[in-house]
């Protein structure tokens, strides 16, 4: 019976080591993933804004002082 139970307790330890095996090369694989995300986000191109269009002196005023206190 003794036996048994060190059997028992030998083949959980070996489970276990291989579970955590398991689990740190997948969040080793995770982390390698995420890393090749962030670096690839960042190096993508981003599109510059458009330039605004050139004022017009001939085009009404809409400055904000205008807007806000028209007669």
């Amino acid at each position: 019976m003794n036996s048994d139970f060190a059997e028992a307790v030998a083949r959980f330890r070996a489970e276990l080591a291989t579970a955590v095996t398991r689990s740190r090369r997948a969040a080793a694989e995770a982390r390698a993933h995420s890393a090749a995300l962030r670096r690839e986000v960042d190096e993508a191109d981003r599109p510059e804004p458009a330039p605004a269009p050139p004022s017009d002196p001939d085009d009404d005023d809409f400055s904000e002082q205008t807007i806000l206190f028209r007669p």
